[in-house]
């Protein structure tokens, strides 16, 4: 186990990131995409990286909705989760997060890789 399932993640999104339900969608959408990032269209080989567009703690009613779910690299997955924090402590930022376009999150990081 990493260190941030074992110390960061809560133990209700853990388990069900290691659930058969989450590991098919996971893989659905990785192929869907083509294993491709959906942000800068780099191929993502090193680590299947299927992000919630709205993030699981504000929209878990979205957890498998695949119009939440997109590939992104490792490199605009931690930018994006960089911004998600400082929405999240921004006032009203969970309500923001849970109504974020995928357009929005697309702009936003390129805008950080620049």
């Amino acid at each position: 186990m990493s260190h941030y399932n074992a110390s960061v993640r809560d133990p209700q999104a853990n388990s069900f990131y290691h659930s058969l339900q989450w590991q098919r969608m996971r893989d659905y959408i990785y192929s869907r995409d083509l294993a491709t990032c959906q942000v800068c269209g780099n191929a993502v080989t090193d680590r299947k990286i299927v992000d919630h567009i709205h993030p699981l703690k504000v929209a878990p009613d979205e957890k498998l909705d695949k119009d939440n779910l997109w590939t992104l690299c490792y490199r605009c997955h931690s930018i994006k989760t960089q911004l998600e924090e400082s929405i999240k402590a921004s006032p009203n930022g969970n309500n923001k997060l849970k109504n974020i376009s995928r357009d929005w999150w697309q702009k936003a990081i390129k805008e950080k890789i620049k």
